[in-house]
């Protein structure tokens, strides 16, 4: 019974961090106009088969096909066995409102019984160095030294992917993102905001 409760305590902190919204940078970050921003591109990035221009009766049955469950309307869950009596966990939340809409994805392990340390020096997984560096490449690679600056944009490595200190910031009119990837754990997100 503690073990159970032990687990939905780590699903339910890993929720709890997801739905909380990170303050949004605006001043400093580097906001690019509209017209130089390559909107549709980024509205087709995708991150586990879904994009924010995928429809939204398609989402649940392509999380469901890559293994997710739906936990509720907007968030999806995966869970997956270590060694150690670990978990990595896998959430994604996806948020339509008449104002935005968003999609964040959260990769954590879990603690167990046998508490070993996390390799720092391992490398982003493969998927998620996919959808992390095509983020990172409009937010950081496509813009004037002085935007990159603002938005501290990091070294791209295969060990770490980040820029904006890993948060998220408004990168123009209509769009937001975050990235924060690392072998350890990941978190991206990516928002449009509706005019």
């Amino acid at each position: 019974m503690l073990h159970f409760l032990y687990q939905c305590s780590s699903v339910l902190f890993l929720i709890t961090l997801l739905l909380l919204k990170p303050s949004t940078v605006l001043a400093t970050t580097g906001a690019e106009s509209s017209e130089s921003f390559p909107l549709q591109r980024f509205l087709d990035l995708e991150i586990e088969g879904i994009s924010l221009s995928t429809l939204p009766e398609d989402i649940p049955v392509i999380l469901e096909a890559a293994g997710y469950f739906q936990r509720e309307n907007s968030t999806f869950i995966k869970q997956v066995p270590l060694a150690g009596n670990r978990k990595l966990l896998y959430l994604i939340e996806v948020e339509d409102t008449p104002r935005h809409r968003s999609i964040t994805y959260l990769r954590a392990e879990s603690s167990g019984r046998n508490k070993n340390l996390i390799e720092k020096n391992r490398p982003v997984p493969d998927n998620e160095a996919v959808w992390a560096k095509a983020i990172y490449e409009l937010v950081c690679l496509q813009v004037r030294d002085e935007i990159k600056k603002a938005r501290a944009c990091k070294p791209l490595t295969d060990r770490e992917i980040r820029f904006g200190e890993g948060s998220f910031l408004r990168i123009s009119a209509n769009a937001g993102a975050q990235v924060d990837a690392s072998g350890a754990s990941t978190t991206l997100g990516i928002t449009y905001f509706k005019q």
